[in-house]
């Protein structure tokens, strides 16, 4: 099977929800029971894309049907870097040894990866790093380790011709898979709305209505997702090569109110 990697930036933050919650977190995001990482279901990127193509005749050989299977299948969306707040150049790209293995596995890269990278260290870009030693992300002081490798800076920017990403070769910083754990489960944003009621106008004790939060990942966070073809098709092809040029894609809920909207691209 041949697969294409497709790569998602997002613009503005994002909210693929879990459903309900029992924690603190009324509406919080879909994520990776093992690594706490937030993800894209291959559903909602199939959904999305099925509704961006908008050929009528090539979406029953794509996308299939209830009585016929389509011709690419859509795998779930995987963390490559994570945004935080750093003391120096405002924020910082973080990674860590599993979102680059992952990637390097499944988009066929030829780059090393770091390992045994110590809690509290990080091989960090000198945009980010303060007096040559630390590195501040959130409320936490990193030592610097080492620098962040060149070749995977180059590569990450490479992906996109987005501005932000494109530009952000000296904000890159490799941390341990366990440090990125905790910030992707803790440094989403979390917002604050209140329902209102319908008959009253305000935002009453009924249900349905009142104080609630949710939980989005930030803007600026790349992932990247698999596109495994089955068949190929002129279908197909036309499909590829409308994903091989940049778009802006909105994923998840709650678009009409500005969440959701990304940079795509068909990087391999």
């Amino acid at each position: 099977m041949k697969q294409k990697i497709l790569s998602i930036f997002t613009r503005t933050p994002l909210h693929v929800g879990a459903g309900s919650s029992v924690g603190a977190v009324d509406q919080p995001v879909i994520r990776e029971r093992h690594t706490r990482f937030p993800v894209i279901p291959g559903s909602s990127i199939k959904g999305v894309l099925r509704d961006d193509f908008g050929n009528d005749e090539a979406i029953r050989d794509i996308f299939g049907e209830q009585d016929f299977a389509g011709s690419i299948s859509f795998g779930e969306a995987h963390l490559v870097a994570f945004p935080l707040r750093s003391a120096k150049a405002a924020f910082a790209f973080a990674v860590s040894p599993l979102t680059l293995q992952r990637f390097a596995r499944d988009a066929c890269f030829n780059l090393e990866v770091p390992e045994n990278i110590e809690n509290m260290t990080c091989l960090a870009s000198d945009g980010v790093v303060i007096d040559d030693t630390s590195v501040v992300l959130e409320e936490y002081c990193f030592k610097k380790a080492g620098e962040f490798p060149k070749e995977w800076a180059e590569k990450l920017t490479g992906l996109l011709d987005d501005a932000v990403l494109s530009g952000s070769g000296n904000r890159f910083i490799l941390i341990s898979d366990s440090d990125l754990s905790h910030f992707a489960q803790h440094a989403c944003q979390i917002s604050q709305h209140v329902r209102i009621d319908d008959e009253t106008g305000t935002a009453g004790t009924a249900e349905g209505s009142g104080l609630f939060n949710e939980e989005t990942v930030p803007s600026e966070t790349l992932f990247y997702a698999s596109l495994g073809i089955l068949r190929e098709t002129p279908s197909v092809e036309g499909f590829i090569e409308h994903l091989t040029s940049e778009s802006l894609i909105q994923f998840g809920g709650k678009g009409t109110t500005g969440l959701g909207y990304c940079t795509t691209k068909i990087i391999s």
